[in-house]
């Protein structure tokens, strides 16, 4: 990584080079999610306020043959459900002692993609706060260079269908009222960790890249992957390697966007008793400015090679003067550890002023799992009011 750094240091130590003075940006942003309500189930207690702020500042340079050299840094901090932090631990306790229960030699497992164990304990730290994102950016007409702790072109390629929700999503939750929100099809198995990545220029509307991580295993608010739990055989990911497609594309007649992707990443295993976890994904989305959106997503990972990991994820919105109205169903399987979850939420949002949005919406959630205590399947319905208020500066 200093090699990279070292790359660039000239373009700060010959400032004679510079077209123009730094530009500089920081941006805030504080979001609250409260949940009322409806049916807990009798499984994770529902946690029914939490919140989320950020941090998040920038320089850039711009240099006489047009190159643009930029930095950036992000801080969050959260208090997320307790069950589930950075999308890793357990929902349901099923100790490999109990038939029935996934696991190998009297220890229990883990799925590589989806961080989903048989057992696990909750959170008790409270408030989480971490450094998501430390880059720089070198940029031309031929695409750009990424080095530093950033999401990879898996991620960041994503397409997919609207939430009704920002952070409070089903999908990809970023907080989670429920402590279930197992869909994800966001191909994110990287997260944050420190990685290179290569995007190319558009050509025809689309663009592509790659990402190399040395060392997938980094602990970040949204998805955790070196979390471990005592008693379970861990997937111990190591480097991983990310490619991306990206199609964007306007209708002028029409006025449609039309909007896609596809991704690939894998990840390897340093554990003997896991495979290399790869993982497809790929979406898209249609759009008529101030009219309506709608798309969809799906995921698919080995998980580790002792059962698969899917997602999908359809989302709707149309906007109705000032308001938006918006729809959206959730579904994931985890064969790993025997597990589904179906989602449906249905809400209403919009802009109260230039920095403020709020969003009120109505959502079930259908969690089947193996219970140990009555060694059959079982299932876990939930359902609440959720209010989201989202504040940015």
């Amino acid at each position: 990584m200093r090699f990279f750094f070292l790359m660039f240091a000239p373009f700060f130590v010959f400032p004679a080079n510079v077209n123009a003075e730094i530009d500089t940006s920081f941006d805030a942003d504080m979001t609250l999610v409260l949940a009322m309500g409806g049916d807990e189930g009798a499984g994770p207690q529902r946690s029914n306020a939490l919140a989320e702020v950020s941090f998040t500042s920038g320089a850039e340079y711009l240099f006489e043959n047009g190159l643009e050299l930029s930095g950036n840094l992000s801080f969050r901090a959260q208090t997320d459900h307790p069950t589930r932090p950075g999308f890793a631990g357990a929902i349901q306790d099923c100790p490999p002692s109990v038939a029935g229960c996934s696991s190998e030699s009297g220890l229990g497992l883990r799925g590589g993609f989806s961080r989903v164990a048989t057992i696990g304990e909750q959170d008790e730290t409270g408030g989480r706060g971490h450094l998501e994102a430390a880059y720089v950016t070198l940029k031309g007409g031929w695409g750009e260079v990424v080095v530093g702790r950033d999401q990879g072109v898996a991620q960041r390629f994503y397409e997919g269908g609207p939430t009704v929700f920002d952070l409070a999503r089903a999908n990809s939750a970023v907080l989670d009222p429920f402590g279930t929100a197992l869909t994800r099809t966001k191909n994110d198995i990287t997260s944050s960790s420190e990685k290179v990545s290569l995007v190319s220029t558009r050509i025809l509307g689309v663009r592509a890249g790659v990402s190399y991580t040395p060392d997938t295993s980094f602990n970040g608010l949204d998805r955790n992957t070196s979390y471990t739990f005592p008693g379970i055989i861990e997937p111990d990911l190591g480097e991983s390697y990310e490619v991306g497609l990206q199609a964007y594309r306007r209708l002028y007649e029409s006025g449609l966007r039309l909007r896609g992707s596809l991704t690939w990443s894998k990840a390897t295993s340093q554990s003997g008793f896991y495979d290399d976890v790869e993982t497809v994904s790929a979406g898209f989305e249609i759009e008529r400015r101030d009219q309506f959106r709608i798309g969809a997503s799906v995921l698919d990972s080995s998980n580790g090679g002792h059962g698969r990991y899917s997602a999908s994820s359809f989302g709707a919105e149309w906007t109705v003067g000032d308001w938006d109205l918006r729809a959206s169903f959730d579904q994931s399987d985890d064969d790993t550890v025997n597990l589904r979850n179906r989602s449906t939420t249905v809400g209403f949002g919009r802009d109260l002023s230039d920095n403020i949005e709020f969003t009120a919406g109505y959502r079930t959630v259908k969690t089947n799992f193996f219970s140990s205590t009555t060694q059959r399947k079982d299932e876990l319905n939930q359902n609440a009011v959720l209010l989201e208020l989202r504040i940015r500066k």
